[in-house]
This record gives structure tokens, sequence and C-alpha cells, in this order.
């Protein structure tokens, strides 16, 4: 009896890591996703993992406050592995956000299910597109291979919150702005271009209303080149989830 109860309390802790990378991560977590399918995706992933933690893991501690500190530990490692994922759809939504607002479409927001705050529809728009750029690579396997690895690396009660973990977070927000940056600088720089010769337009004949002509012309114009700029935006996703993989790695190794 004592063992099973013991097996038990093992694979509850591997439950709470699993859960908290699955819930945070966008690919697994999104609110539009049934609460059951999330929770069942959760377990069926814990009952992988479990033979490979059961054989070789420290003892759990019998105590009630021990153990529930333990699996605060636990929950936070998936905390952090799911945030490191998260940060790279936020980048995402913000690279929609700069080209919606050169293009004259951030008067039209959108709530996101996700994070329940308005966002353009560009941004909604690339953020699925992301979403299924990834799906297609396969990026959600280098997530679930992630988390299987921080089970190797850092076993059950072995979470260190060290200040290189923070830093390495902070580094990754501040990337945010440099993967928006990136997505966006096609349309950012082509709108800015046209911006240029609207007003040498509206110099040379100011009888024109260029209010009346720049917004078609902006928009025609921003949706062209971001449809030709599509095969760069899957190359660069492809860069990006690669650098995700060392990111998430990294994490692990600082947490260990």
């Amino acid at each position: 009896m004592a063992y099973w109860l013991d097996q038990f309390h093992v694979f509850l802790l591997v439950l709470l890591r699993v859960g908290a990378v699955l819930i945070v991560a966008p690919i697994f977590g999104h609110r539009n996703y049934l609460n059951q399918a999330k929770v069942g995706l959760a377990f069926m992933v814990s009952l992988v993992i479990f033979p490979l933690v059961s054989a070789h893991h420290p003892p759990v501690p019998t105590g009630l406050f021990p153990y529930a500190f333990m699996m605060i530990r636990e929950a936070m490692l998936g905390l952090v592995l799911g945030y490191a994922v998260l940060l790279l759809f936020v980048g995402v939504q913000f690279a929609g956000q700069l080209a919606g607002l050169q293009m004259g479409l951030d008067i039209v927001d959108v709530i996101d299910p996700h994070s329940s705050s308005q966002i353009s529809v560009l941004g909604q728009y690339l953020n699925i597109l992301a979403i299924l750029i990834l799906l297609t690579i396969d990026g959600h396997h280098l997530v679930l291979q992630g988390l299987a690895r921080s089970f190797e690396v850092v076993p059950l009660g072995g979470v260190q919150l060290k200040e290189a973990v923070m830093l390495k977070l902070i580094a990754l927000s501040s990337e945010v702005f440099i993967i928006a940056v990136k997505i966006s600088a096609p349309v950012v720089l082509a709108l800015f271009l046209v911006s240029v010769a609207l007003g040498v337009l509206a110099r040379t004949v100011p009888q024109m209303n260029i209010l009346v002509v720049g917004f078609p012309v902006q928009l025609a114009v921003g949706l062209g080149v971001l449809t030709a700029s599509l095969p760069l935006f899957y190359l660069l996703m492809g860069k990006l989830v690669n650098t995700l993989s060392r990111h998430l790695l990294a994490l692990i190794d600082f947490m260990s």
C-alpha cells in the first residue's frame, strides 16, 4: 500500500509540471480548447513520462508542507517553460499590432480569447498563422521534448529558481520587440515609403484630398507586402522555433 501511495505522489508531481507547461503554452492551452481536452492531454502526456521518472526519483517527503512546497516548485518549473513559449507568440501578435497601426487597421480590434485582451485583426491573423506554421514544422514536438528533457536534468524536487533564470526570462522578454520588428519590417518600411510619396504628392497637388486617397493606398500596399512576405515569415518562424528550443534547454539547465 505504501508503494502505490508513493507512486501516486510521484505521478501527481509529474502531472503538475506537465500541466503547467500545457496550460500556459499557446499551442496546447488556448482558451478555445475544452478544459476536459486540456486535462486529458496533460494526463496522457504524464502517463507517457511517468515510467521514465518513477524508476529514478528522489524520496518523496511524507510531511504535508514539504510535499506542498515540492508541488509549488514543480508547477513553477512548468510555468517558466510555458511562459518562454508564450513570449514567442506575444512577439508575433505585437508585430501584427505594429503593421496594423501603419495600415490603419488599429481602429478594428478583436478580443483575444487566450489573453482576454484587445489585439488588432492583423495580430490575431499572424498569431493563428504562427500556430499553424509551428504545427507544420513540428514545433510542438520540440516543446514536448524539452518537457521530457526537464525530467532528466531536473529531478522531482530538484527545482532551483536561481538568479540566472530570472535574467534569462528578462532577456527573452526583451526579444519580444526584436521579433516584432523583424516580422513587421517589410510592411512598416513599405508604408513609410508610401507615406513619404503621399507627402510629396500632397505638396505637389494641394487640391487632392490626401486623406481620402491615402487610406486605401496604404491598405492595399500593406496587404500586398504582407502577402508577398509570407514566405519570409515562414522561414523566420522556423529560425525562431529553433532558437526557442535552445532557450528552453538553457532554462532547464539553469533550474537544475
